[in-house]
């Protein structure tokens, strides 16, 4: 199975036979067997035959569409997994002050866990950058997750930790490439260009998950309800962000797999080349199909998270916190 990224402005894709057709200009750019597309993530503007995409609809297979610029647009999913019992149980859940603050509690705990392995794993070896103030003031910060009784009190933490978490990681990448906080819509420079456009991807995989598990994406226990917003994919999308995109684009940039040369960089933002996105979806692809490590029967990150996202559907379905664990590396 294989995912298909369609970058070229101007693009289409239509079916021929049993074949997906990609080409532009009157030209067939590649093809590739319909039976082996996984899933489909068109950029910019990219043209899909209708009939193409009842077939991807009728065998599962998410189309996502993002802006030339890595922006989440929406996806298109097969609805049969759609379960209306779970969804009244999310609903029942959102007044459960109890249930929700104990989940936040576990996702975020974890959150930090991740992070904090990513900065002394990647800090390790720099003789000349040190991140303890960095560290220290974030385990100070996580001792408090225990004592709070809201939702919104978690976030708050949350928050500040993720600022000291950039802070530092902005520290340990190198020095080409250094940054001093996390910006975003729009991202001002090229790592955080590269987060924005991991994180897109990512957020996508979580939704398919949700979906897949029979969940309602825009129910969530930590993010609040919000129009337009799939607000249980962002909380679910927590845990797995350091571990597979923090960690790829750290790896991206200490063994020099992008340069700065493939950034258009202007008043509008940071954003990768055509050529450097074709380099970062070829990173990405690798790094959600290889094998998750942390997780005991070794699945891949894509498998592991739709295993995830079916733990957390048994959570909510029981009311039972202890059913979920979330993603720990260390």
């Amino acid at each position: 199975m294989s995912s298909l990224y369609v970058t070229e402005a101007g693009s289409f894709i239509k079916r021929d036979g049993g074949h997906v057709i990609v080409g532009r200009n009157n030209e067939v750019l590649f093809e590739v067997p319909l039976e082996r597309i996984e899933d489909i993530t068109v950029f910019d503007s990219v043209s899909i035959t209708s009939s193409l995409v009842t077939d991807f609809i009728e065998r599962g297979v998410p189309i996502t569409w993002l802006s030339g610029y890595g922006k989440y647009f929406g996806t298109l999913i097969n609805t049969n997994t759609i379960d209306i019992n779970k969804h009244k149980k999310q609903f029942d859940l959102l007044d459960d002050n109890t249930f929700r603050v104990a989940m936040s509690r576990k996702i975020i705990r974890a959150k930090v866990r991740n992070q904090l392995t990513i900065l002394r794993r990647y800090a390790r070896n720099l003789e000349d950058i040190n991140i303890d103030a960095q560290i220290a003031n974030i385990k100070s910060v996580r001792s408090h997750i225990g004592e709070c009784m809201r939702v919104s009190e978690l976030m708050g933490y949350e928050g500040l930790i993720s600022r000291l978490y950039f802070e530092a990681l902005g520290k340990i990448v190198p020095s080409t490439f250094a940054f001093t906080k996390r910006t975003k819509q729009p991202p001002r420079d090229p790592f955080n260009a590269m987060l924005g456009l991991g994180y897109s991807m990512l957020f996508n995989e979580i939704l398919a998950g949700v979906i897949n598990a029979g969940l309602h994406p825009f129910v969530g226990v930590m993010h609040s309800l919000a129009k337009g917003h799939p607000a249980l994919a962002s909380d679910l999308i927590e845990e797995w962000r350091a571990p597979i995109i923090d960690s790829m684009v750290l790896s991206m940039v200490s063994r020099n797999m992008v340069d700065l040369t493939e950034f258009d960089n202007s008043d509008k933002g940071c954003y990768l080349t055509a050529e450097g996105r074709k380099a970062f979806l070829t990173a990405y692809n690798k790094k959600i199909r290889s094998g998750n490590q942390y997780i005991d029967d070794r699945k891949s990150y894509r498998e592991s998270i739709y295993k995830q996202c079916k733990q957390f559907a048994s959570a909510i379905i029981h009311g039972d916190v202890d059913l979920y664990t979330p993603l720990e590396i260390h």
